[in-house]
């Protein structure tokens, strides 16, 4: 440790170039490669194509993006649970939303059980425990779209409650009894200097904070700027306990739009306590086609049923069930059924774009099906 301290030290009183602050050609060398390397990944991955370790397009960690599919702020994983069995408790900060592609079961989220089915759209809010339990004779698989915004934030921790498994390469830490109560990361991986212990169980800092935020129900007069933050924490807190844990699939309403045949599962019209993302599902008929639009955010799409292409920009990009289409930003694209039955999308997108001004669409074309208001 008296090393690391002189090492700082050292770097404290040394005079830092600006040019290493405003390298501006630098900059822009970066942002050219990185251009070219958008161009070059594929638009449509297909499942051979998955990058490995559980997220299909890189790990929720920023710096795993642009690795498979030219998309920088979405990624994937796939939740595939056999009958009866059930996955490890965990809790992040981050919500998370699973879209449930086929089969049934239950997620438990802190001790309460909410049932699901195939094209129901379970959401977990913050820093809530969660574990999926499959129905004893299905089992069940789901698709969970994440952002990468909370790596960024610093804020992309979790919680392990249990271990079915320990990841390899570590070294398992048990208790007097020799159950497992975590394990151990050898130094020299990932650049580690020294030892590194995840044991399960919960962080005391982080339960304490999210206890007493919880814990606000109500706030004081005032009518100041500051005390809508004040409100602010009131209303999440209310929207947490009573939006839903499972948006049914039955219960949502299709829409007829000049985009095509839309499902809205979660929106700017959604009280749900899950609003890193918006969610919707689109249905094409045999010989269809969407509209045509173009957004600033990058878009990603599950391919849930049928077969078709996209055009994004002149270029056409055949899909079919079990691919992901990645649309970049600023890019005008449409959908295209040329199977013989119907073809099922699931498209999602950040919703952070919209908090900066930048979320409405430029409609260039109507679907295929659209006969007016």
């Amino acid at each position: 440790m008296a090393e690391k301290e002189r090492v700082r030290e050292g770097l404290r009183e040394q005079e830092v170039d600006p040019k290493l602050y405003y390298d501006y050609e630098g900059r822009f060398i970066k942002q050219k490669l990185e251009r070219e390397r958008m161009e070059l990944l594929p638009r449509v991955v297909k499942p051979p194509m998955f990058a490995k370790g559980g997220h299909i397009l890189g790990d929720l960690r920023v710096f795993e993006r642009y690795t498979v599919a030219p998309l920088s702020a979405l990624t994937s994983s796939f939740l595939d649970v056999k009958a009866g069995d059930r996955t490890e408790k965990i809790r992040m900060i981050p919500s998370m939303v699973a879209y449930i592609l086929e089969g049934t079961g239950v997620c438990v989220q802190d001790g309460q059980s909410h049932a699901f089915t195939a094209n129901d759209l379970v959401v977990i809010p913050p820093y809530t425990t969660q574990e999926f339990v499959a129905d004893a004779k299905t089992g069940f698989r789901a698709w969970l779209p994440q952002v990468r915004l909370w790596h960024v934030l610093g804020l992309l921790w979790q919680e392990q409650f249990d271990f079915k498994s320990i990841p390899e390469g570590t070294e398992p830490i048990k208790d007097s009894s020799g159950q497992a109560v975590g394990f151990r990361v050898p130094r020299g991986i990932l650049g580690l200097e020294e030892d590194l212990e995840v044991r399960k169980g919960a962080d005391g800092k982080r339960e304490a904070v999210f206890s007493a935020r919880r814990g606000v129900q109500q706030t004081g007069p005032g009518n100041t700027k500051y005390d809508w933050f004040l409100k602010r924490l009131v209303e999440e807190n209310a929207v947490e306990k009573t939006g839903p844990r499972v948006i049914k699939g039955n219960d949502t309403a299709w829409e007829n739009t000049r985009q095509g045949r839309l499902k809205f599962y979660i929106s700017l019209w959604t009280e749900v306590a899950a609003r890193a993302l918006d969610l919707m599902t689109m249905e094409i008929e045999p010989a269809g086609y969407t509209g045509k639009h173009r957004h600033i955010f990058e878009e990603m799409i599950f391919v849930q049923q049928g077969k078709g292409y996209d055009v994004h920009e002149q270029t056409k990009y055949p899909w079919e069930a079990g691919d992901v289409i990645c649309i970049p930003p600023m890019t005008a694209h449409q959908h295209f059924n040329d199977g013989s039955g119907p073809a099922r999308l699931i498209s999602t997108w950040s919703r952070q774009l919209a908090h900066e001004f930048l979320g409405g669409i430029e409609h260039i074309s109507d679907a295929s099906n659209w006969k007016g208001s």
